[in-house]
């Protein structure tokens, strides 16, 4: 009878180590996502979008890298500002002056057929951006 207690004892025991491994791993996670969340709202919006897959900084405004050169020398080679589902235009100075870093969201890049859904204005690559609300 004593080793079936000490057997269900040491079962429990194993129980409740593995219970909080599992809790102080979750608890690593979420303090990552909050040093990431805290670290993006000090890096300015230009560097953010700059980390973006595809995008680069051509004389201080974000360019496509794919869609940098222009047939008509020029031309504006921004790409489409859209901010909460409204379409700001293809100035990034004007979207900065509209939105400031810290209530950045989210921001997500879309190119080529991705951007389709803007039509023409799209062809340069839409870049959104998601505040919170």
């Amino acid at each position: 009878m004593k080793k079936w207690i000490s057997l269900i004892i040491c079962c429990l025991l194993i129980i409740l180590a593995a219970c909080k491994t599992t809790r102080t791993t979750t608890s690593d996670v979420s303090v990552e996502d909050s040093l990431r969340e805290k670290n993006k709202m000090s890096i300015p919006l230009l560097s953010q979008i700059n980390r973006l897959p595809g995008v680069t900084i051509q004389n201080g405004v974000p360019v496509f890298t794919k869609k940098a050169s222009s047939v008509f020398p020029g031309a504006s080679s921004e790409p489409l500002y859209v901010l909460d589902g409204y379409v700001v235009g293809n100035s990034f100075r004007s979207l900065n002056q509209l939105v400031k870093n810290v209530n950045v969201e989210s921001i997500k890049a879309l190119s080529d057929s991705d951007a389709s859904i803007y039509g023409s204005r799209g062809g340069k690559g839409v870049i959104i951006l998601t505040t919170y609300q």
